[in-house]
Parts: C-alpha cells; sequence; structure tokens
C-alpha cells in the first residue's frame, strides 16, 4: 500500500523523489530505470507509487514518450531544487576528484568544442580519471538548461551570455583568417584588399545576430564575400582545406584547425573586436564541492589555450 503525501514525511519514500527527477529528464520509464541501476518492472512500480503519493498520473503515454502532467510541471522545480541542495550538503563532505565518479555537464556552442574540450579532457583524464565529461550543444538555450539543470556550466562569448546567473569572464580570443596553402588571392603578408576579393564560408551559432568581424569591417565601411552560411562549425574547416573560400575563425580554433587539417593562417588585415569568453553557473552550484573544483579547472585550463587573452 502506499502513502499520500498529505500522511506526513515520516511515511513518505524520500528516495521516490530521486525516481521522479529521473522520469522528468528522460521521459521514459525504461530510460530512468537505467539511470538509476534498477529494472523496467521495479520502475514502473516505483512510477505506481509516485502517482499514488501525489494523487496525480504524473506521466502521460504520448507516443514513445511520456510527458509530464500539469502537476508534474509545477512539483518539478521544487523537487530539483531540493535534491540539489540535498547533493550540495553530501558532495561538500564526500568530493575527492581523484576517486570520484562525478559527471560534469557542459554547455557550449559546436564552435568552443574544439577550442576547449581536448584540453579539459586531458586535464580530467590526469586529475579526475573516473569522471565523466558529457558536453551538451546549448544553442538558444544556454540560460534555460542552466536552470533546469541539464547543464552544470556554460562557456559562451560575453554579449550572448545568459543574464541573472553567475558569471566569470575568462579572456579574450582574437579572430584570425584560414586558407589552404596555394590559395590564388591570399598572400604573405595578406592585405585588405585580398581579403575582400576573396569567397568566404561564414558560421554563425544561432543566436549571434551579427558577428564580431563583420563589426569590425562594418567599421571601415567594408563587408566581406560571403558565399557560404554554416549554423554549424563542423564543415569550416573542409570546406577550407578543399576549396578556395577562407573563413575567419579564433586564434585558439585555428591552433588546433590549422595543423590537423594543413592550413595556413594569418592576423585579420584590420582590427575586429575579440570574442570574450565567459563562464556562467547557476546559483544552487555556487557552493558545491565538486562544481566549485570544476570551474577551478576549466578557468586555469582556459586561460592556458593558445591565443587567449586571460582576465585572471
Amino acid at each position: 500500500m502506499g502513502y499520500s503525501v498529505k500522511e506526513g514525511l515520516n511515511k513518505f519514500d524520500l528516495n521516490l523523489l530521486v525516481a521522479f527527477d529521473a522520469l522528468m529528464s528522460e521521459r521514459g520509464v525504461t530510460r530512468a530505470g537505467r539511470r538509476l541501476g534498477i529494472t523496467q518492472a521495479a520502475m514502473s512500480n516505483t512510477l505506481r507509487r509516485l502517482r499514488t503519493a501525489f494523487d496525480d498520473p504524473l506521466f502521460i503515454k504520448t507516443g514513445a514518450r511520456m510527458e509530464p502532467t500539469p502537476r508534474a510541471m509545477e512539483l518539478s522545480g521544487m523537487i530539483e531544487a531540493a535534491l540539489k541542495q540535498v547533493h550540495v550538503a553530501l558532495d561538500n563532505d564526500s568530493f575527492d576528484p581523484a576517486n570520484s565518479h562525478y559527471v560534469f555537464r557542459v554547455g557550449m556552442v559546436d564552435y568552443t568544442v574544439p577550442l576547449v574540450f581536448p584540453a579539459l579532457l586531458d586535464h580530467l583524464e590526469k586529475y579526475a580519471p573516473n569522471c565523466i565529461l558529457e558536453v551538451v550543444n546549448t544553442g538558444d538555450f544556454e540560460g534555460e538548461m542552466l536552470e533546469s539543470g541539464e547543464v552544470d556550466l556554460v562557456l559562451s562569448r560575453l554579449d550572448q551570455a545568459p543574464r541573472g546567473l553567475k558569471s566569470r569572464v575568462v579572456g579574450e580570443i582574437p579572430f584570425v583568417c584560414i586558407y589552404r596553402p596555394g590559395h590564388p588571392l591570399i598572400k604573405e603578408p595578406m592585405t585588405l584588399e585580398q581579403y575582400l576579393q576573396a569567397r568566404h564560408v561564414h558560421y554563425y551559432p544561432p543566436m549571434v545576430k551579427e558577428g564580431l568581424v563583420d563589426l569590425g569591417l562594418k567599421a571601415i565601411n567594408q563587408e566581406r564575400n560571403v558565399v557560404v552560411r554554416l549554423d554549424s562549425f563542423g564543415m569550416v574547416p573542409t570546406l577550407v582545406a578543399e576549396t578556395d573560400l577562407i573563413a575567419a575563425v579564433t586564434h585558439t580554433s585555428a591552433h588546433v584547425i590549422a595543423p590537423a587539417m594543413g592550413l595556413k593562417v594569418q592576423p585579420l588585415p584590420f582590427e575586429a573586436p575579440p570574442l570574450q569568453f565567459v563562464m556562467v553557473w547557476h546559483d544552487r552550484s555556487e557552493e558545491s564541492a565538486p562544481h566549485q573544483w570544476f570551474r577551478e579547472q576549466v578557468l586555469h585550463m582556459l586561460i592556458s589555450l593558445e591565443g587567449m587573452v586571460g582576465k585572471v
């Protein structure tokens, strides 16, 4: 027989809150059970107990997913906040990076992955070998994903970072130009005329309305000849390596991309605002020992990157 929350906490199984949180995140009994390390049958039984406890269906089967009811949505924020506080209380006494199996979830748009991921992964392998690093493409939803707990930390550009949360500016990264060897137009040193005559591939993150390079050109009443626009960074190096397209990327990205793809790198032949890099996190993780440790590692890893002009 189940108990209703109305009968008091002394008869309520608080583990049900963990199960509720898993169901909210996974939107499926099987996936939630896998996350908690229990069978589908056991998870189905847990869902029945949750429904009894809260006197509500909570999750309704809709196609391949289970969608939360209005009551579940109402409970979600309160339960998540309560569980976060419990985690903080436990973490502050027990976190040991060398032996922890903590999962750190970092939100970033795809162009920041080659800047950050290799160095961060290498650092964690040395100092927290059992921890797991999850990278989530946040797109336009950085603030929402921090609020929901889907990510612990967001790495973003300052002018696009979500407001009203904890943040720290890490540094600035200048832009450079990448192009293939033997390019018919680009010589060394590259001139503004060559840059403007060349055909460009332009990567733009979904939330960016005007690029920093374009702002630099606008200041001198010029614009580049963009013939390809991409909302994903992954194809940019390949297009530059295999065609006569050129691209403006951050110095740090070029340091990773150019050797791997055999590309040439030159400074831009005009002044452009640098990309200001910022870390953002939620208030609830401010005092969490694992999160404090992780932020410190990310901070020092970022300011050591090639091309980063640190603010620390």
